[in-house]
């Protein structure tokens, strides 16, 4: 590959994620619609309505990075410096969305010490705030683009492992995830619910270890694993 495919590709790269942290960005502020881990962590120094507040603030921005991203890299389109007014704007909404990804995590641990399910977050969460970081890394030409890949690798990596460690301990809510998609599909039947809850505990397990060689086969070098990539 030249140089000016391999530029060609990353650009590719940097769209990608900015579309998918735009749709990150409306799936949180969705989320907020429930108290966020922040409020649980706010709420018994500031009260209910404060805390209530900053979720109701963050939703608010969340809203608005998702629909401004796209713009602004539309604006942007040549990577002008964060000197810029819209280099400005656009790394202040990735850094807002990278901190509050991260923050979530963070707090959904620490406010849950004794659950070993949720400090498996920020590792499972690893890919929503490396992202924008990464992002702003590719679009402010900050970085080596190979580098870049490989902290993108490894976060998506992370990700799995969390997610594979709630597998694989069985997570009360994977169970119900499943329970509930073949209810969706087959039709609810208490009489074969039990049934159906047996099979999600004993392929819990499975789908683990199936992401655990998710995430050793995407840090794999080179670049023949995109079906891995894809899944």
């Amino acid at each position: 590959m030249n140089a000016k495919e391999n530029h060609a590709c990353f650009d590719r790269l940097a769209w990608g994620l900015r579309w998918m942290l735009s749709i990150q960005c409306f799936g949180y502020a969705a989320m907020l619609a429930t108290p966020s881990h922040i409020n649980s962590w706010l709420l018994p120094a500031w009260g209910d309505t404060c805390a209530g507040t900053v979720d109701a603030t963050v939703a608010s921005l969340l809203w608005l990075s998702g629909c401004a991203l796209p713009v602004l890299g539309r604006a942007n389109p040549h990577r002008a410096a964060s000197s810029s007014f819209v280099g400005r704007i656009d790394t202040l909404l990735l850094i807002f969305v990278a901190a509050w990804a991260f923050s979530n995590a963070i707090l959904s641990w620490q406010t849950n010490l004794e659950d070993k399910f949720h400090g498996t977050d920020p590792l499972g969460h690893a890919v929503r705030y490396v992202a924008p970081l990464t992002l702003l890394a590719l679009w402010t030409g900050c970085g080596s683009p190979a580098k870049l890949e490989w902290i993108l690798r490894l976060a998506v990596a992370s990700t799995f492992v969390g997610h594979g460690l709630c597998a694989y301990w069985l997570q009360p809510g994977f169970i119900d995830l499943i329970v509930g998609t073949t209810d969706t599909f087959l039709g609810a039947d208490w009489e074969v619910a039990e049934a159906r809850e047996g099979f999600a505990i004993a392929v819990l397990p499975w789908i683990g270890h199936m992401d655990f060689a998710m995430a050793i086969l995407i840090l794999l070098p080179g670049k023949h694993l995109r079906a891995v990539a894809l899944w």
